[in-house]
């Protein structure tokens, strides 16, 4: 906000949106476009993923680059996790605001579980910066063994296959 002041009477005041406070509109200028991925990351630290797609999506866009339906998909399902993940903090944190710590700790424990599929994924739990322009970090580890031959996936049983998209 910029103020014009008479004394301690304010005469005019105009709006100024600046940057954030980290700066990162500023960081940005100086990456390249895969660089910028990671900085995508620190803009919301519960959805870091959503994040990295939003920015993945737009330079894609920009470059007019198709990106396999395989990776589409995979962006779609870690996206909606990244959101279950901001929903959960949410819920454990009202619900002990409220008093209910039991709702607290259930969520918490639920959310450890998709932390864990992100840690499976991108070898990070949050700041995972996987996404890329055309596609996503390490494809091989994505779909490798390690995945689905997991015995304690969160997932029921038939969920995990190797299906193609």
């Amino acid at each position: 906000m910029v103020l014009e002041l008479e004394g301690e009477t304010i005469v005019k005041a105009g709006c100024d949106i600046g940057y954030l406070h980290t700066g990162i509109e500023k960081e940005f200028e100086a990456k390249l476009y895969q660089q910028a991925v990671t900085l995508t990351d620190r803009i919301d630290y519960l959805c870091p993923l959503i994040n990295n797609l939003c920015y993945a999506l737009a330079v894609e866009k920009l470059l007019a680059i198709e990106i396999p339906r395989a990776a589409q998909w995979m962006r779609v399902m870690l996206g909606e996790l990244t959101r279950i993940n901001s929903h959960l903090v949410w819920l454990g944190t009202h619900s002990m605001d409220l008093g209910a710590m039991s709702v607290f700790l259930y969520c918490f424990r639920e959310r450890e579980d998709v932390l864990r599929i992100f840690e499976m994924f991108s070898g990070q739990r949050m700041m995972t910066s996987y996404f890329r322009i055309g596609a996503w970090r390490s494809i091989r580890r994505a779909a490798g063994s390690r995945w689905y031959a997991s015995s304690s996936t969160p997932f029921p049983a038939g969920w995990t296959n190797t299906r193609s998209c």
